[in-house]
């Protein structure tokens, strides 16, 4: 049975506001994987981890008026908070369900089976998630676990970041010490919280571990810089979110009072600088649930 890990940026509610700023900058990178893998109209999609659920609003909108969208996570703020934007923005096709990514169908469940806490194994047409499996403690064992939810030709698209490629090249022309610093600190406290800083790369080996089709495969990353650009808004908050599990961690080289002016800071050196900045790369995975027979 797999487990999710604590999740490094904790559940307050400006962690909220932060993941609605990382959905803004990775919107288009995940309509283009959501398209790609398949999910279109008529289709019930599952959400894995959903969050505030800007995951579920995108495959709501490709599935339109006849088909459904159900997100599935563990923080309850987190779903209120998704139900509240669904009603703001007139969504009715999207529901929300409070449950572990572990065990999702219920244990010893197979196809048709479900308990409570669990969702009916076999009854949706596609699975998508982003950001979910870089935090559990066997991805293999999760993706696994929840593929048991998607019918037999169904679709399963996943994205997962490659946060260790920007440790690995340069994340910045010309450099940019500032920003070069949060990712090194970033990386640090991910890594000591216990998520996979190569969760992305590792796609292709998770979709084979969970008996899953070799997916295709998609690696993309969104290029910022200017005035305007998210980016510097959600660094910070990203800092600010994870700071109290890194001090617990040991992770040293930011801290509080960087983090208040972290935004300003980063835009200023930046703009100044003329710096293009390369967020965390993503890869986008997706294949077709074989039929056992």
């Amino acid at each position: 049975m797999s487990e999710e890990r604590p999740y490094v940026c904790g559940h307050t509610s400006r962690e909220r506001e932060r993941l609605d700023v990382q959905a803004l900058i990775y919107a288009d990178v995940t309509r283009r994987a959501l398209v790609d893998g398949g999910v279109g109209p008529g289709m019930r999609v599952v959400d894995l981890g959903c969050g505030t659920g800007s995951v579920s609003l995108l495959a709501a909108e490709l599935v339109g008026s006849t088909g459904s969208v159900t997100g599935i996570d563990r923080d309850p703020e987190a779903l209120e908070a998704a139900r509240s934007r669904a009603r703001s923005l007139g969504v009715t096709n999207v529901a929300y369900v409070q449950a572990d990514v572990a065990g999702i169908t219920g244990p010893g469940s197979d196809r048709g089976a479900s308990g409570a806490g669990t969702l009916p194994a076999g009854s949706f047409d596609a699975l998508v998630g982003r950001f979910v499996l870089m935090h559990q403690r066997d991805p293999t064992a999760a993706l696994a676990e929840a593929a048991r939810l998607v019918r037999p030709g169904g679709s399963i698209v996943m994205v997962e970041s490659v946060m260790a490629a920007l440790l690995e090249s340069r994340s910045s022309e010309p450099p940019c010490p500032l920003y070069d610093r949060v990712v090194r600190w970033t990386c640090a406290a991910v890594e000591a919280g216990g998520a996979d800083l190569h969760a992305g790369l590792r796609l292709r080996a998770t979709f084979a571990g969970a008996g899953l089709p070799s997916p295709v495969t998609r690696l993309e990353a969104p290029v910022e810089g200017g005035a305007d650009s998210l980016l510097y808004r959600y660094c910070a908050e990203s800092v600010r979110s994870m700071l109290p599990l890194a001090e617990r961690l040991g992770v040293t080289g930011l801290t509080v009072a960087e983090v208040d002016t972290l935004e300003n800071d980063l835009r200023t050196v930046a703009v100044a600088g003329g710096h293009t900045l390369v967020a965390w790369p993503v890869v986008a995975a997706w294949c077709r649930v074989e039929d056992p027979a």
